[in-house]
Formats: C-alpha cells, structure tokens, sequence
C-alpha cells in the first residue's frame, strides 16, 4: 500500500499504520486559521459557504454541514500553523477519542474530481487528493489552551480529519468538548 503524505501543497509517499481498518491515503497539512473557523470542502473549489453554516455551528454544537462542505468552529481564534492530518480508510477505524479533547462528526461527498478542500477566512485554501465518494467525517482536535484569543498566533493545537465510506446521511453533531481548565 502506498500512502500519501503531504505538508501543505508538497507531497512525499510514505507509509502509515492505522490501527482497526486499511488506511487508503493519509496527509499532513499545515494551514492558517482565522476567526475560529475552518471549513472542509469535497470537491470543486466555490464560493465560500454562506452564512447559515456558521451561525448554525455557533448556534448549535460547533459543527454545521450540508454534505458538500463541514464548518468547524475552534476553541482558538487563531492558529497561523494549524497541522492536521487527513485520514481516509476503507472501514471505520478504531475509536481514539480519548486521545482528543474536541471532536465532531458529519457526512461529506467528495465529488468526482476527488480534492478535499480546506479553508479559513482570510488564508489561503490548502487542498489534498482522496478517492472520490461518500464518507462519514470524524474531525478532532487537541491541544488548546483557551478559548476565544489563545495568547498568541501558534498556539499549539493540532487536528486530525478522518474519512470512511458510508451509504447513510451522516447529520453533524459534536462527540466530544474541551471544557476550559479552571485557575
């Protein structure tokens, strides 16, 4: 099996163990995010998701989708060197989420041109190759240090996005919350 790896737009094979199912394809990407918002696109680039995704998200558990784009609100207001991996495996990998301190999940189609697109407002869009289909997401994250402003622009939280095929609608919904430490 050959995986992908990539670190922004440049990509190197190498190979990666995924406890639990078959990893297809894996990147590490590193992006800019702003406003404390990042949006997962499956497919050909438009324009940016209205509104309605994200006062959805901040109305109601820090997820909104519409099966052609995810929005995800962070703790953070700002990371200028977010690093997050992408997954995609051929079944459900193994539950890790006591590993992470947020995570989400939701349904996203990938069209045919087969680009997972990622974007923020006011960053550059990063994008990476993954089999065209339909997939359960699974977006968590760890690291955070406080909501809203973190004290600087790399505060040190990093993401993972895992994908696997389904047939189902998959609504958005949080698994997981990070709750602020108390000083």
């Amino acid at each position: 099996m050959t995986v992908v790896v990539a670190a922004g737009r440049a990509r190197m094979p190498h190979t990666v163990p995924v406890a639990g199912a078959e990893l297809v394809v894996a990147h590490d990407l590193v992006m800019d995010m702003w406003y404390g918002q990042f949006v997962i696109r499956g497919g050909s680039p438009a324009d940016p998701p209205d509104d309605a995704l994200f006062r959805r998200a901040q109305q109601g558990a820090g997820i909104a989708g519409d099966g052609q784009s995810v929005l995800v609100l962070s703790p953070h207001q700002a990371n200028v060197a977010m690093p997050i991996r992408v997954e995609v495996t051929a079944a459900a990998p193994a539950d890790d989420l006591a590993d992470w301190e947020e995570a989400f999940e939701a349904g996203l189609d990938v069209d045919v041109d087969g680009l997972l697109l990622f974007d923020s407002p006011t960053a550059a869009r990063l994008h990476c190759p993954v089999p065209p289909g339909r997939y359960r997401i699974q977006v968590a994250g760890r690291g955070f240090v406080s909501r809203g402003w973190p004290g600087s622009t790399r505060p040190g939280d990093r993401w993972r996005v895992r994908l696997w095929p389904t047939a189902d609608p998959v609504e958005p919904r949080r698994l997981k919350a990070w709750t602020e430490p108390i000083e």
